[in-house]
């Protein structure tokens, strides 16, 4: 982090002091009455911004419970036929959540399973509730144990008559069909409030089975508001809508007796502190339904003494509720009024505080900043020199798998080499992905911007299933609108690379049927560049489809909708996630549709620009090629160090009508070259002595200085990040391509750069 940078932090600490120091000065100097009902108002805004933050943090327990409702639900752990087991889950669940008061279960046909805290025979005690019906018999087991476990007391109790599907929680959650919570009430075996939340269980057909509550205690939220330091003589509280009181520094003022041994929570109107009482009854509103939409500022006086009190809604959703904060005028202007010298010495004090803790804020940025960016460099040197490292074997590896799958083999040969060659293409799939992982979260990946033809990259994207969708028996469909335009401007890599990721998906999930793309045109704009069209793709196939629940997850980098998906099928979970990622980047979005054993449909769509020069790379059918004839051969040098790379890059090229020559190393090239010019040059990037960086250079300078035209050289490195790629142009490089290099791939390159076609056949690779 640079000087300005600390700097900056630095005043800004100060400046936030200055500012609040200012205010303290500026309104202990005026004695107006408005001026010091505004001041008032800020601080009780801030108290209770503070406050309802707090609170709201108290409460992630709830939402955690809500969670283990849907997970139970989710998962077929409940379920009154196996009584032991759901009452070991819950038990495990009391001791993982000590907020969880108890958790139970109602059925559809009156039985009841509860695991619960019970403080009446054992602090710390816990108690089961177990109904059952059998063959029309009800039982009811009441079973209550100490804090360690062992056994208090275990009993029958025949006139027990509780019907879970008489309360409240299970009539709401049924009704609703959905996740539910109660008003906050004192709970009957640990005698403390708290809420609860119920949700309705439904089978694996649909059939409703009962609803699962949890108790969560929110007695922490008044040891919360009891350590919350508003005022010298100020308080804060919480109160439901129905006018209960929810927390207050003092809990046992929540509790009132009813008689018949029934305890509720106490109503505002009802506690012990007349200055709470009257700051809300400065409100004018009923005690029993207040609905608050914003804050509400008050102010009263009790016993000749001025109070400023505010009352303000909760954002949660889920807790309808509202906090009351007062305090006495006296807290926060008297010693104001009284000592404006102290006050100004506090803010110059406060100030210099602000400065130094600035400076200290600062330089620990500065430091984790410095750490982050070190470990930023670090990682791509790492995934650098691992890209180098992996791809310069795996290139020799492949190539030898696809020369040997051209010669005489039999049945086993080839399906051992046909075994050899899947693990590889996995294996640069893997290290392709990882790459590109790398480079998103970096913030370097950026798209091409070529002109390309549409139906060409469809084609090519189709082209590679169509032997593999042939082998499974597999109807493999491509079909683009005839309305859509096909000359565009953008980046045909990223787009292709989509199309494989999800047609390969789709042919990896469906067993049988069909699988199809189709292309059409939804909406056309206009850009500073000049006319842009949107391009709605949808892939479709009839496979084993996703489960709704884990049609997001999918999207998510290694992850897959089932864990066991990638023992059968294979696979990372990286592919859905960079597809979205590059879907993203070309200005579109993407969605699933599908159902288990019905099929998915993936949508997606991106934003191009159409090519104004239409005539600009028009792609020829194969069959209108033209192959070379000798009057036309063209010189390629290939520099490679490495002798496996040598040999795989002849036996690739072996049989066009050009002459290939080798050179070891960069000094050897120069001395080729500069004795009898090539048309091309294959350039090794990584070679000892002079690497291809130096002998590019070298070559460069040369034709610059006898004014000859440049050779097309072509980057050929196992580096396979955009910087490889950016430092290989910058250096006088024509192209790239990127190790390990596939036979098609290495002829296609040939092709584009000698401005030459080669044999149509051999173009298949």
């Amino acid at each position: 982090m640079r000087i300005q940078s600390r700097l900056a932090i630095t005043s800004v600490f100060a400046g936030l002091i200055v500012v609040f120091a200012s205010t303290i000065i500026l309104s202990s100097s005026l004695t107006s009455r408005s001026v010091l009902h505004r001041h008032a108002r800020t601080i009780m805004e801030n108290i209770a911004s503070y406050t309802i933050d707090k609170s709201q943090n108290h409460l992630i327990p709830a939402r955690q419970a809500a969670r283990l409702t849907r997970g139970l639900s989710r998962n077929n752990i409940v379920s009154s036929k196996d009584v032991e087991s759901m009452v070991a889950y819950f038990y495990e669940q009391l001791y993982l959540h000590p907020q969880f008061s108890g958790i139970y279960f109602g059925s559809d046909q009156g039985e009841f399973i509860m695991a619960s805290r019970y403080n009446l025979l054992e602090e710390g005690g816990y108690y089961t509730k177990l109904i059952r019906i059998n063959d029309g018999v009800r039982s009811v087991e009441q079973i209550y144990k100490s804090a360690a476990g062992t056994l208090i007391r275990h009993q029958f109790d025949p006139t027990d008559a509780y019907d879970p599907r008489t309360r409240p929680w299970y009539q709401r959650a049924h009704r609703a069909n959905d996740l539910t919570w109660t008003d906050p009430y004192i709970f009957y075996t640990a005698k403390k409030p708290g809420i609860t939340t119920a949700n309705p269980v439904y089978n694996s057909s649909g059939q409703f089975l009962g609803v699962i509550g949890v108790d969560i205690g929110i007695e922490e939220l008044s040891t919360f508001i009891s350590k919350l330091n508003v005022s010298e003589n100020g308080r804060a509280f919480i109160m439901s809508q129905s006018g209960d009181i929810i927390a207050y520094p003092d809990v046992e003022k929540l509790k009132q007796e009813d008689g018949d041994d029934k305890t509720r929570l106490t109503r505002i109107t009802e506690l012990d502190d007349p200055v709470a009482r009257e700051a809300f009854l400065s409100l004018g509103l009923p005690y029993d339904n207040l609905h608050l939409r914003e804050p509400i500022f008050t102010t009263f006086t009790l016993a000749g003494e001025k109070y400023n009190a505010m009352f303000a809604p909760f954002t949660g959703a889920e807790w309808p509720w509202v906090i009351g904060i007062y305090m006495p005028e006296d807290d926060y202007l008297g010693s104001i009024k009284a000592n404006r010298t102290v006050n100004i010495l506090i803010a110059l004090v406060a100030v210099v505080i602000a400065l130094i803790i600035g400076l200290l804020v600062a330089n620990k940025l500065s430091r984790a900043r410095e750490m982050a960016e070190s470990a930023d460099e670090a990682k791509s040197q790492f995934l650098a020199r691992m890209s180098h490292e992996i791809r310069t074997p795996m290139n020799a590896m492949l190539g030898a798998g696809e020369l040997l799958a051209e010669t005489s083999l039999n049945g086993d040969q080839r399906r051992y080499v046909s075994i050899y060659q899947s693990a590889g293409e996995h294996l640069r799939e893997l290290v392709r992905d990882v790459l590109d992982l790398s480079r998103f979260e970096s913030g370097r990946f950026r798209l091409e911007e070529t002109p390309f033809s549409l139906r060409s990259a469809i084609d090519k994207a189709c082209a590679v299933f169509t032997l593999e969708a042939r082998n499974k028996g597999l109807d493999l469909r491509c079909c683009v609108d005839p309305d859509t335009p096909d000359r565009l401007v953008g980046d045909p890599t990223a787009l292709r690379q989509v199309l494989v990721n999800l047609l390969g998906n789709s042919i990896k999930f469906t067993p049988q049927g069909s699988v199809s793309l189709g292309v059409r045109s939804v909406g056309a704009g206009h850009e500073a560049d000049g006319q842009t069209c949107t391009l709605e793709f949808t892939v479709q196939d009839t496979g084993i489809g996703i489960p709704v629940d884990k049609q997001e997850v999918i999207f998510e980098r290694f992850s897959q909708a089932d864990g066991s998906t990638s023992r059968k099928y294979g696979g990372t979970g990286l592919g859905l996630s960079i597809c979205r990622n590059l879907v993203t980047f070309m200005g579109g979005s993407i969605a699933v549709d599908s159902q288990p054993g019905e099929g998915t449909t993936l949508t997606f769509t991106v934003r191009l620009p159409l090519d104004q020069n239409t005539g600009f790379g028009d792609v020829l059918p194969a069959a209108q090629c033209r192959a070379c004839d000798a009057a036309s051969a063209k010189r390629i040098l290939l520099v490679e160090d490495d002798e496996r790379n040598r040999l795989l890059f002849t036996l690739f090229l072996k049989d066009i009508p050009h002459t290939l020559d080798t050179a070891e190393n960069g000094e050897e090239a120069l001395r080729k070259h500069f004795a009898a010019p090539y048309d091309l040059i294959l350039m090794d990037i990584e070679m000892a002595g002079m690497d291809g960086y130096q002998t590019t250079q070298a070559i460069r300078a040369r034709e610059r200085k006898a004014g000859l035209p440049e050779v097309p050289i072509v980057a050929v490195t196992a580096h396979a990040l955009i910087e490889a790629e950016d430092k290989s142009r910058e250096h006088g490089c024509s192209g790239f391509l990127s190790k390990p290099v596939t036979k098609a791939g290495l002829r296609q390159t040939v092709a584009q750069h000698l401005g030459v076609s080669l044999d149509p056949v051999d173009q298949t690779g």
